[in-house]
């Protein structure tokens, strides 16, 4: 493989040179890359791209060429191209498995060495894993909608030569069957199919005479494109040029559905029962999973996984963690704290835990310095670089078949094409072994629909909704337990009579307008809420009128007051929007169910402020801690 390291930021190195000069290159570092947030609708992700990147480890050097260059533009001093001349990478790598699962907050990768030499590898960390895994994750969601029919990667035209190799190789690794692209076949073994454009038809005397050079180069078990002039009648010349056992026809236009049925009794109807139908034409997961009950065999995707109209960015980072202030030193936690952009410092030990039919019901991570939790969790990261030498070498079936075992531990509804919220949120957790704390933090509908510019904005809401952002950033580690909750109501439905009738107006007691929608912006959380610390995620208000968090349930169907006590929550701290309405009914509730219960000063909002008052005082007689 040829040199890596020019394959970066020109900061990068600015960075380095500053740490070169003060004498800070060699302090020890943790970095880590992880999404902050999965693409709207994705219930979760793939990662893609580990090989290829522990390759680009491997070649992450410098000749001298390219350090006498570096010095020629002003980017690094002579101090710092004496560093470079003798650098490679001799640092410690774990992370996640490629073709594994992973959810906001997963550390998938973490990288362990001196300052200088893991900040060198930023750009080329993110630049591989951000595609290969965007790939990898979208052509998943294509190969489950596909329900086991195969599926051929030909997007090399719609992408950037080289990418086209890299999204042929993680859309194998997701379970496409094969690619149209060679050098993927040449440099990473993944099976290569192909045989001819329209061009070829055209260039040819009649379809009839494209036909009979194709079956005599390539055997009647070929596919055959039948759509260039008419369908019907190139099924017909196609069965009788090359037999009822030809191997496949081709649809790349009209109706797939339509078209597709008619081929099948067409075939069939001239003897060639066994022929497939294989289809083209702006597939994607969602094309393909309308199509599911039409007699097709064999899929062709092409733009949809190879391009970013197919599958949204990653959008995973990587960011210093923990660093020493010296050799000796003992690492110590750093993290960012701006808004929306916040992280959790210190290196991360990540673990999962399956219920006995071996679905995943639960991803966290320990802190650094926790002891191991007990035996049924199951740590996540390998090992895969020790001083610089590759020690995980899996090759692209083992992958491959890997990753389509993570794809069997998701439940029946996560796999869907349907959006929804994230399956899980990876975050922040201490064993009942390892912490006393027994204090839940429950987070009451801090939606677009309930802060200002929503249907039923509340003033104060996005305020509110950064300061329990704030509040998660510094204490997430106090709760065994974060849950968020949303209204999620039905379309096109009055929800029990939740909202008002069309020509009525709403009360504002027991009837509202229509808000938080499933599906809709309204119904999503508000931006300036951070959800990043948040362990289950709570809908409510299915059908039916729902104020209180614990009418509702997670995403794995559990109730609320079922999973606090579980986790032997005792204490109960309440946070949201609207103090006289939804959290002041959660609190009612978690009173009821025996809970100590705060409500934090600053972090809920209310629709108006007589109502408001009552409600604290309502909550005030009924036990509730009511921080004023």
């Amino acid at each position: 493989m040829e040199r890596t390291g020019l394959l970066t930021d020109r900061y990068e190195l600015t960075m380095l040179d500053s740490f070169v000069r003060d004498g800070s290159v060699d302090r020890p570092a943790v970095f880590e890359a992880f999404a902050r947030r999965l693409p709207d609708g994705r219930r979760y992700g793939m990662l893609g791209g580990l090989g290829r990147l522990l390759d680009a480890i491997e070649a992450f050097t410098f000749d001298d060429d390219d350090v006498r260059w570096l010095q020629d533009e002003g980017v690094v001093s002579e101090q710092t191209a004496a560093w470079l001349r003798d650098f490679r990478f001799r640092g410690d790598v774990d992370g996640y498995r490629e073709g594994d699962l992973y959810f906001p907050g997963s550390p998938v990768l973490a990288v362990t060495g001196t300052l200088g030499e893991c900040l060198l590898l930023e750009t080329i960390v993110l630049s591989i894993l951000n595609h290969d895994t965007a790939i990898a994750s979208a052509a998943a969601r294509m190969v489950d909608a596909a329900k086991g029919r195969p599926i051929i990667e030909m997007g090399s035209r719609r992408t950037h030569e080289e990418a086209a190799v890299a999204t042929a190789r993680a859309a194998y690794v997701a379970g496409f069957g094969s690619t149209s692209n060679l050098a993927a076949g040449r440099r990473h073994g993944v099976p290569t199919a192909g045989t001819a454009a329209h061009a070829f038809t055209l260039a040819h005397d009649t379809e009839a005479d494209a036909f009979r050079s194709q079956v005599e180069a390539l055997g009647a078990g070929t596919t055959l494109l039948v759509d260039t002039y008419d369908i019907a009648q190139g099924i017909r010349t196609a069965v009788e040029v090359a037999g009822p056992e030809l191997g496949a026809v081709r649809l790349d236009s009209g109706d797939l559905a339509e078209e597709s049925h008619k081929a099948r009794v067409l075939l069939d109807s001239l003897g060639a029962t066994s022929t497939r139908i294989v289809v083209t034409s702006d597939l994607d997961e969602f094309v393909i999973a309308a199509l599911a009950d039409a007699p097709i065999d064999g899929y062709g995707v092409g733009t949809r996984v190879a391009t970013g109209s197919g599958h949204p960015t990653a959008s995973m980072v990587y960011k210093l963690v923990a660093i020493a202030d010296g050799d000796g030193e003992p690492m110590r936690p750093v993290a960012k704290k701006s808004k929306d952009k916040a992280s959790v410092g210190g290196r991360k030990h990540p673990y999962r835990e399956y219920d006995a039919t071996g679905i995943l019901r639960a991803e966290w991570f320990t802190g650094q310095g926790s002891p191991t939790p007990g035996p049924d969790a199951r740590p996540v990261q390998v090992p895969l670089v020790r001083g610089g030498e590759v020690v995980h070498r899996p090759t692209l079936d083992e992958v491959r078949a890997f990753a389509a075992s993570t794809l069997t531990s998701l439940p029946a509804d996560a796999r869907g094409v349907a959006a929804g919220p994230p399956y899980l949120t990876t975050t922040l957790r201490e064993d009942s072994a390892m912490t006393d704390s027994k204090r839940a933090l429950i987070v009451v509908d801090v939606q677009n629909d309930f802060v200002e510019g929503g249907s039923l904005g509340v003033a104060g809401g996005r305020e509110v909704a950064g300061r329990i952002s704030e509040h998660l950033a510094g204490h997430a580690a106090d709760y065994a337990v974060i849950a968020a909750s949303r209204d999620w109501h039905h379309a096109s439905d009055s929800n029990g009579g939740h909202f008002h009738e069309p020509g009525e107006d709403p009360n504002y007691v027991t009837t509202w307008p229509v808000h938080c929608v499933q599906g809709e912006a309204g119904s999503e959380y508000a931006p300036e809420l951070e959800t990043g610390a948040v362990t289950h995620h709570v809908v409510k208000g299915m059908g039916v009128p729902a104020y209180s968090a614990f009418e509702g349930v997670t995403d794995a169907g559990e109730r609320l007051l079922d999973v606090l006590k579980a986790a032997g929550v005792t204490e109960v701290d309440v946070t949201g929007i609207a103090t006289d309405y939804c959290v002041r009914a959660t609190a009612l509730d978690a009173r009821e169910a025996g809970f100590g219960v705060r409500l934090l000063a600053g972090l809920h909002a209310g629709v108006a402020p007589e109502s408001s008052a009552a409600a604290l005082d309502e909550l005030a007689t009924a036990g509730v801690e009511v921080q004023r």
